[in-house]
């Protein structure tokens, strides 16, 4: 009999620590299932009130309680019952659904909680713990020649995760894309792209992850272009631009269970030393920051960086001519097309006219969409197809 006590005491006690992995003030009188309780210091999720939904986000823990199977509805009001023994209050409770469910408040001790219940073979517990991420990251703007970071080594503008690792380093020779806001399709920011995997620590969320760095960019200068963090998004992620003189640097965050910084150096590549060199060995050169919204020939207000590369080409170097050589995908008719190239690449031509450039320096021309670089059946394809080209005239 006594060993039989202790073996009960052993169970039940090993229960509590199991199910102690949720918030100390959610306790449940059944154990914690399979490996215990997923925790992100913050995260979201989405709980039904007597209306409508409302999305939360804080601290966050996540798992499954055994209930041993039997009513369903039995499982969720003894869960219930305890619950509302520590405090909780019932906010929505839907018995005859499948699968019952409720969603319950915690308002005590400065804390605003969240909890939903839904019982099938096991029940699923989700609590939120309202409040701001506690990780404070503070990034210095970047300098000219910022991405030069070994492969070991941090980007300098980019202060590392709290508790992650560095974990690789990939030079990536292939276009970097983003879709500002009034794009219909991707745009190519950048011709080749370095990124750096970090591992995170135990704890730290995808959506922590996204939020601190997004408002540590905006504190060091950055802009931020997009983000997605919805609740269905899979993998968080950010999009930031760092355009001042001649530094103009894109930035792509991912987190999704790790990491990934995707940085493209638009104004190393657009420095008047690189575009003289590429001129001089190739006698072209492509230009993929001019960008102008669908269907449009007005220059957009982000093409003012790679626009001014140009225009520091044409400075510092007094005896170059240049043809701009215009060119669009292949969505639309053809003379559309020829249209549309015509008139944008004119508005860079002006643009740099307008500048002190002379207008004899520069011709403008056309192309429409009569030469391809890429196939036009995808997004990608069709982005690296709409661009400016620098040619010199008479070169080979």
């Amino acid at each position: 009999m006594r060993a039989r006590f202790l073996a009960v005491l052993l169970l039940c006690l090993a229960w509590v620590a199991h199910a102690q992995k949720f918030p100390p003030y959610a306790t449940f009188p059944m154990p914690v299932a399979g490996e215990g309780v997923e925790h992100e210091n913050y995260g979201q999720a989405q709980f039904v009130l007597k209306d409508k939904s409302e999305v939360y986000r804080g601290k966050l823990w996540r798992g499954f309680l055994d209930y041993g199977g039997g009513d369903a509805r039995n499982a969720l009001a003894f869960i219930i019952r305890d619950l509302e023994k520590g405090g909780w209050q019932v906010v929505t409770r839907d018995d005859p659904a499948n699968p019952p469910s409720a969603t319950l408040r915690y308002t005590r001790d400065g804390k605003d909680a969240w909890a939903r219940i839904e019982v099938f073979d096991q029940a699923s517990v989700v609590v939120v713990e309202r409040g701001m991420p506690t990780v404070k990251l503070q990034l210095e703007p970047p300098r000219p020649g910022a991405m030069r970071a070994g492969e070991n080594a941090d980007f300098p503008f980019l202060q590392r995760f709290p508790g992650s690792k560095l974990v690789s380093t990939v030079v990536e020779d292939t276009p970097m894309m983003i879709q500002p806001e009034g794009a219909a399709e991707p745009f190519v920011v950048s011709q080749a792209r370095t990124v750096k995997h970090y591992q995170v620590a135990p704890g730290a969320g995808r959506l922590e992850v996204i939020v601190a760095y997004r408002e540590a960019l905006k504190q060091a200068g950055w802009q931020i272009i997009e983000e997605s963090t919805a609740i269905t998004q899979g993998d968080p992620n950010l999009a930031a631009r760092y355009a001042k003189g001649e530094v103009d640097v894109w930035l792509w965050i991912h987190a999704a269970g790790d990491i990934a910084f995707h940085v493209g150096d638009a104004g190393g590549e657009r420095s008047a030393p690189r575009l003289k060199a590429e001129l001089d060995k190739h006698c072209k050169v492509a230009l993929y920051g001019i960008h102008f919204d669908t269907d449009k020939s007005a220059l957009r207000p982000d093409s003012q960086g790679t626009l001014e590369g140009v225009l520091r080409l044409l400075t510092e170097t007094p005896d170059l001519a240049l043809e701009l050589a215009g060119h669009t995908d292949s969505a639309g008719r053809r003379d559309y097309n020829q249209k549309l190239s015509e008139a944008r690449v004119n508005g860079v031509r002006g643009w740099l006219v307008g500048k002190g450039i002379k207008a004899e320096r520069v011709t403008a021309k056309g192309y429409g969409d009569a030469q391809p670089v890429a196939s036009n059946d995808t997004p990608e394809g069709r982005a690296r197809n709409r661009r400016v080209e620098l040619r010199k005239p008479g070169c080979k």
